[in-house]
């Protein structure tokens, strides 16, 4: 009976199971708490958010490396506008469209200038990640500019049954790339283009398109993760996100997204996100020193990385014996 158990489906469930077991039984007290799983989620949620969007591009075999200046830029913008209409909840809701619109209008450009120039994704996204962080920069006259607005500040603190409105936020944009990846047609087209793009053309697929739709939610869900960011901190500046494009590429990889395009699922990257939560936090409630925290996380992301490695190894070889057979 248990031989004929997938244990590679449950695989990233049973670390995460580990993770909560090991710190339940080291710190009990602060760990097993509402306010903490809270926290844990709240921290997380901003990368969530963002991997929710930016696995499309990943699945296509594209890379964003403008997503920290993108986040700070569309901070800026929502807090800019928030400021130029008078600080008014109506202001508020504008300043967070125009922001989205940003964000939108970035993807647009970096998946049109990737497919019609073909050049490479990472040189686009390197050359843009300058431009968003001068745009940032311009706006702010290279200052943080606050916002204490309630319905702003409500964005990232309001909690509706003891957790805050970004984790429902980062739920509600999971599952919705989870849905368009797994029960839609362009989400197959999208698997097609990062498994074979030439094939894809072939078969009629308009791998044009699909790629710069993909670069399209990616920029959506980054201005998305730059106006919660700006509520959670009630400010921005063009340092606003520093760092999250790291953050977000790491959490992709662990939960088992590959980076040439074809493989990866929401779930994963989620999953990614929460281990990563899940590590930080362990870290603080054990009082671990800043010099040892960094060595400490690289070890833990490297036997996740490995631990999947060996998951889809195993996977791929009981697919070629099945190869075998039928061949036989």
């Amino acid at each position: 009976m248990m031989k004929n158990i997938n244990w590679s489906k449950y695989s990233k469930p049973i670390i995460l199971a580990v993770f909560v077991i090991v710190l339940s039984i080291l710190r009990p007290k602060a760990f097993l708490s509402l306010d903490n799983f809270s926290n844990v989620l709240w921290s997380v949620a901003v990368i969530g958010i963002m991997v929710s969007g930016s696995i499309f591009v990943y699945l296509v075999g594209g890379i964003d490396l403008s997503i920290a200046t993108l986040c700070a830029f569309s901070a800026v913008v929502v807090v800019s506008v928030t400021h130029m209409l008078g600080d008014t909840t109506g202001a508020v809701i504008v300043g967070v469209v125009a922001a989205l619109i940003v964000g939108l209008i970035a993807g647009a450009i970096h998946g049109i200038v990737i497919t019609t120039f073909k050049i490479p994704a990472f040189l686009v996204t390197f050359a843009t990640q300058s431009i968003f962080l001068g745009l940032a920069m311009i706006f702010t006259n290279n200052k943080i500019v606050s916002c204490t607005v309630p319905a702003f500040t409500a964005i990232g603190a309001f909690k509706i049954l003891g957790f805050p409105l970004p984790v429902y936020f980062m739920a509600i944009i999971a599952v919705l790339s989870w849905y368009v990846l797994s029960k839609t047609v362009y989400g197959r087209y999208v698997y097609a283009v990062g498994g074979n793009a030439e094939a894809s053309e072939i078969s009629g697929i308009n791998v044009k398109l699909v790629t710069i739709v993909c670069y399209m939610i990616s920029g959506l869900t980054t201005a998305l993760g730059g106006i919660v960011l700006a509520s959670m901190t009630q400010q921005a500046s063009s340092s606003t996100g520093a760092g999250y494009t790291n953050d977000v590429i790491t959490a992709a990889v662990i939960g088992g997204v590959s980076l040439l395009g074809g493989e990866g699922t929401v779930s994963g990257a989620i999953f990614g996100a929460v281990l990563m939560g899940l590590l930080n936090n362990g870290l603080n409630l054990m009082s671990v020193p800043s010099t040892h925290a960094g060595l400490v996380k690289g070890l833990v992301i490297v036997v996740a990385v490995a631990f999947d490695a060996l998951q889809h190894a195993d996977q791929s070889r009981k697919k070629v014996k099945k190869v075998k057979k039928a061949a036989a």
